[in-house]
């Protein structure tokens, strides 16, 4: 791996390095491990070392409007690129500490912009060591310039960087010619945002600027229970239960009818040779959240359609094929033109299928972030770790009872979280509630 190549500078990666003359684009990962916190200096030291490897986290921010990404030429600075909290005394301090990275400002100067932090302390051991049933606990915060990384670019980088053992990451899609109905939909897609989003007015509400994130897991079991009740995907059923949060937030617990809400979703494009390659390999495609159908299963139905017409008209590589031919300049165009028609960026993403362990501790579960800003008031990831799909929604201070949005997702589809390991009863009244649909393979 020649960490020195030169590399362009995309379109996309282009937006987001616009976007920064306004708002720090940080993505990453928020990571909890059940076991005892790592020893600081033998944490750097592993971060640092595999850090060298890998590609994107070698770049400096480019000089002006050139088009390739500057090599570093300094060593790595352990107080620059792994940091440490202690003293988090309980889930407020957690919690602030956590948020307060969203927008903490990443290295700069000669320092490429990414960093690694170790929050520790009673609230840290105690939030990640409950999940899993352990003494002890921590959480990893690896943060990025989305310029120069995307999220499965960034959860490549965390298992490169943490992991005690090789682990296979999401997915890497190999490119294939693009059939012509993936560029109608896309055509489609522009059409409809053209109208924006109607019946939504707190989406539009003027930005607070201070963001916050939370989040709520469902075991991955019960999730797969439901793909199969439903004939669908593990992804499918979370953008379902995300359809039911939505429509329980915008009711607030009074009845009255709920439109539906465009979301745009991500799809990564990163192929098998890409797998640390710095840069944005991810295009969205837009997707109807169902808020408006009654039933569970009635959404469910609505979902699957809309994600096998994605799957069926190839709209992966029709849109990879687009973005490598646009101008320099589109990717900008392309942000500013979506904003107004989807307020809200949703994202998927499998971590770890297999046990991942960080010097001796155990994962125990996961959520990628983006920081979100005046265009895009509100971001929502799935997010496959240590056995859970952890639903993380990072918010503007603006959108009224944001913080609900994932605990509304858990109890669309997990209600009881004592009883969440009850088998195929859950599964069983998902069936029920999808009008009979009988047992199906889950993808």
């Amino acid at each position: 791996m020649n960490v020195n190549s030169d590399h362009a500078i995309g379109s996309i990666d282009r937006a987001f390095l616009a976007l920064a003359r306004q708002h720090q684009p940080t993505t990453g990962f928020f990571l909890d491990f059940a076991g005892p916190a790592p020893d600081p200096d033998a944490l750097a030291e592993r971060v640092l070392g595999r850090a060298a490897g890998l590609p994107a986290l070698n770049l400096l921010r480019p000089d002006g409007r050139a088009r390739r990404w500057r090599p570093r030429t300094a060593d790595f600075s352990p107080g620059t690129h792994v940091r440490r909290r202690t003293g988090l005394a309980d889930a407020g301090a957690l919690a602030d500490a956590t948020n307060a990275l969203l927008s903490h400002p990443l290295p700069g100067a000669e320092h490429p912009p990414w960093d690694l932090w170790l929050l520790d302390g009673a609230a840290a051991r105690d939030g990640a060591a409950g999940r899993a049933g352990a003494r002890d606990g921590f959480r990893l915060a690896l943060r990025v310039h989305h310029a120069v990384q995307d999220g499965v670019g960034a959860a490549h980088s965390a298992l490169a960087l943490l992991g005690d053992a090789a682990a296979a990451g999401p997915p890497l899609y190999p490119a294939r010619l693009p059939r012509p109905a993936g560029a109608l939909l896309a055509a489609s897609d522009a059409v409809r945002q053209l109208g924006g989003v109607r019946g939504w007015p707190a989406l539009r509400a003027r930005p607070a600027r201070r963001t916050a994130w939370t989040s709520q897991d469902v075991p991955l079991a019960r999730l797969r229970q439901l793909a199969d009740a439903w004939r669908t995907s593990v992804n499918d059923v979370c953008l379902t239960g995300l359809a039911r949060a939505v429509r329980a937030w915008r009711r607030g617990g009074a009845p009255g009818a709920c439109p539906d809400l465009p979301v745009l979703v991500a799809m990564s494009t990163r192929g098998p040779g890409q797998r640390y390659a710095p840069g944005n390999h991810v295009v969205g495609y837009r997707l109807v959240l169902p808020s408006a159908a009654p039933r569970l299963g009635d959404a469910a139905a609505r979902v699957r359609r809309q994600t096998d017409a994605v799957r069926r008209t190839g709209t992966r590589d029709a849109r990879r094929l687009a973005v490598r031919a646009a101008p320099h300049r589109a990717g900008e165009w392309a942000m500013g033109y979506v904003k107004n028609a989807v307020p809200i960026g949703v994202s998927s993403v499998t971590v770890a299928d297999e046990e991942l362990t960080c010097l001796g501790a155990r994962l125990t579960g996961a959520s990628m972030f983006y920081d979100v800003h005046d265009g895009l008031l509100g971001y929502v990831s799935f997010t496959r770790a240590g056995g859970v799909v952890r639903c993380g929604v990072v918010y503007d201070a603006a959108l009224p009872r944001a913080a609900d949005l994932a605990r509304h997702w858990r109890q669309a589809l997990c209600p009881d979280p004592a009883g969440a390991q009850a088998g195929m009863a859950g599964a069983a009244e998902a069936v029920e509630d999808a009008g009979g649909v009988g047992p199906g393979a889950s993808a």
